[in-house]
């Protein structure tokens, strides 16, 4: 059982360093993807780019959500899924969405002067609701481990 602790504050250490970088990282690939990205192209080139984005989105997507620990020990990842990691989540998660809708709504008053293909309006919205949620996630997390 002590094996398990040990794992379980290992990882969460390890996520409360971790999270804002990812989140920084989101941020920094959706900057260089919005920019370099050819939004209007369907080459196999251009899809594979889309399906590698999703990919990584509904891989960021499920880490935020339940928390990360996937190769942990059962017990363990309940262990470093504690309560106050379970608050600082549900916190990330909701800075996360007020981002995402803020972000909408900047989309929506920017389009009539700069109209957006609909693929990079939701890009930017998704990569930001996640960006800041990670950033969000790792700095309660920070603040809760002392």
């Amino acid at each position: 059982m002590v094996d398990e602790f040990e794992a379980a504050e290992q990882f969460g250490k390890t996520r409360a360093l971790a999270a804002p970088f990812i989140g920084a990282l989101i941020l920094a690939l959706q900057q260089g993807v919005v920019f370099v990205w050819d939004w209007g192209s369907t080459s196999s080139g251009a899809l594979f780019q889309v399906a590698m984005w999703l990919f990584f989105a509904i891989m960021m997507l499920l880490l935020l959500l339940s928390g990360g620990g996937w190769f942990l020990p059962k017990k363990a990842r309940v262990l470093a899924n504690d309560e106050p990691t379970r608050a600082n989540r549900d916190r990330a998660v909701r800075i996360g969405f007020v981002v995402a809708i803020v972000t909408c709504f900047l989309v929506v008053a920017v389009s009539p002067f700069d109209p957006l293909p609909a693929q990079r309006a939701a890009h930017i919205v998704a990569s930001m609701g996640l960006g800041t949620a990670f950033v969000a996630l790792g700095i309660g997390e920070l603040f809760s481990n002392g």
